[in-house]
């Protein structure tokens, strides 16, 4: 039961890195609250890595706009 439950975590927290959500998975009765608290760690985890790189870049504003047109 217990590895069970750190798989469901797992995979919530790639799905989570990743900006996936398997609702299917979430709302499994057994297994859903471990996959859920897994993607929200993974959710906080890549919000963190983007702090960082924005950081090093020295980047403000999107990391994504290409300027003002």
């Amino acid at each position: 039961m217990i590895d069970e439950a750190l798989v469901a975590y797992n995979a919530g927290r790639v799905d989570g890195a990743a900006g996936h959500r398997d609702p299917q998975v979430a709302e499994d009765p057994e297994f859903g609250a471990d996959y859920r608290i897994g993607l929200l760690d993974g959710r906080i985890a890549a919000f963190h890595l983007m702090t960082e790189i924005r950081r090093v870049l020295g980047a403000e504003g999107s990391l994504f706009d290409e300027g003002e047109s």
